[in-house]
């Protein structure tokens, strides 16, 4: 049996992606829907839908250091997304500026819980993280991060200027229908749009005239590095598939299709399907399952594999400059979600089919010059990234969206 299409497995994707309490009603709505054919409670559950604009109403600063509120849908662990947040607010923190954190999420940590989780598991911020109860503190700059945090970030207007953090298209995580459309609304607000790459600020301007700052990726150059490295020379070579079947965007099917291909041509590779535990999901080929790794872990994995499989149906994630940083070949497949940031010069890229990606993947491990061209070049792009760089664009794009004109130069600090 599929977990991810049991009841069980359901309501566990939308606890990882909402919390526990909004993912349990969540669910019980869909079981109501599915089973009902009319919605749990539809005025109840989305109440705040109905929410009223209320303009941006302070004046902005004419310089120095910003008071930034950022809305937070939860604090958990574990979450790529939060890490870009908490990095962001790290750096700017070093840079003068004032950070206010809150939490929407009924059911996630808020406080001095969440702060020594935020510090545990991301960065060590100084910012306050309360819980979200319909008021903040007045700020110059006040920041949504997912679409549901931009339905309170509307009705807030002690606040000098709005800003969108949008690291995915995030109405494409739905089926057509109601929090599709509610997810798009998000979009026509007027919010500053700063964007995780040009793939989604170009289609944020392009479908709903959203103003937009992109900025980019980089990697952790104190946790991922080539140095040490063992690709098993002698021993069987390793595949590692960045593996979650419980995030649609991830194409755990279509990988796994893809591998079982690779393991009849090649059955003297060792597969690796790492970010989730086994549980009861039936493999067509040997594979191990480390789970869910700290950083270190994987970098430490990552040196050990000779080609890593990461597969991105909406925004590209942060794996893949990891792995390059790490000296591992990867594979991904084309669309300009992707092609933004990766390209044939550093990556095999493949079409989204199971027999175009694993001839990609044997490509690699048949051809070891190919492989090697293709280490070099992407460990060359990966070294010319940089974090401070990519969010010294993120506050010009909230100085920008200010009318704040001036800022020291990255490189000076």
């Amino acid at each position: 049996m599929n977990f991810r299409g049991t009841l069980v497995g359901k309501t566990w994707d939308l606890v990882s992606r909402y919390g526990v309490s909004a993912g349990l009603q969540e669910s019980a709505a869909r079981w109501a829907r599915s089973r009902l054919g009319v919605p749990f409670d539809a005025v109840g559950d989305f109440t705040w839908i109905l929410t009223k604009n209320n303009p941006a109403r302070l004046p902005a600063p004419k310089a120095g250091h910003l008071r930034i509120n950022w809305l937070l849908p939860q604090v958990g662990r574990g979450s790529g997304g939060e890490l870009n947040i908490f990095r962001a607010i790290h750096f700017l923190e070093k840079w003068g500026h004032e950070n206010r954190i809150y939490v929407q999420g009924r059911s996630s940590a808020s406080g001095a819980d969440a702060q020594a989780l935020a510090r545990s598991f991301y960065f060590p911020v100084k910012a306050s993280i309360e819980r979200f109860e319909g008021e903040v503190a007045d700020s110059d700059a006040l920041v949504a991060t997912h679409w549901t945090t931009a339905y309170a970030a509307r009705t807030i207007g002690n606040t000098a200027g709005k800003f969108y953090f949008v690291q995915d298209l995030e109405h494409r995580f739905y089926a057509e229908g109601s929090l599709a459309e509610f997810a798009k609304e998000t979009y026509r607000w007027g919010f500053h749009g700063i964007t995780l790459g040009n793939w989604i600020a170009d289609s944020l301007r392009r479908e709903f005239g959203m103003q937009c700052s992109p900025f980019g990726f980089s990697f952790d150059r104190d946790i991922y590095s080539a140095n040490g490295g063992s690709h098993l020379q002698g021993e069987k070579k390793r595949v590692i598939f960045y593996a979650r079947p419980q995030t649609e965007m991830r194409g755990f099917e279509l990988g796994v299709l893809a591998l079982s291909l690779v393991s009849r041509a090649r059955p003297d590779i060792e597969f690796v399907l790492v970010g989730f535990p086994q549980r009861q999901i039936r493999i067509p080929f040997p594979a191990v399952f480390p789970g869910v790794l700290s950083p270190v872990e994987l970098a430490a994995l990552y040196r050990t594999a000779v080609v890593a499989l990461v597969l991105s149906h909406t925004n590209v994630s942060l794996l893949p400059l990891e792995l390059m940083a790490c000296g591992c070949a990867v594979v991904s497949n084309v669309g300009p979600n992707v092609e933004w940031l990766l390209t044939d010069k550093t990556t095999q890229l493949a079409e989204p089919t199971p027999q175009s990606i694993s001839d990609a993947i044997l490509k690699l491990l048949g051809d070891h010059e190919l492989r090697a061209r293709k280490v070099d070049a992407a460990l060359a792009f990966a070294q010319g990234t940089d974090w401070a760089s990519e969010i010294n664009k993120i506050e010009l794009a909230l100085l920008s969206g200010l009318n704040i004109t001036g800022s020291n130069d990255v490189v000076e600090r």
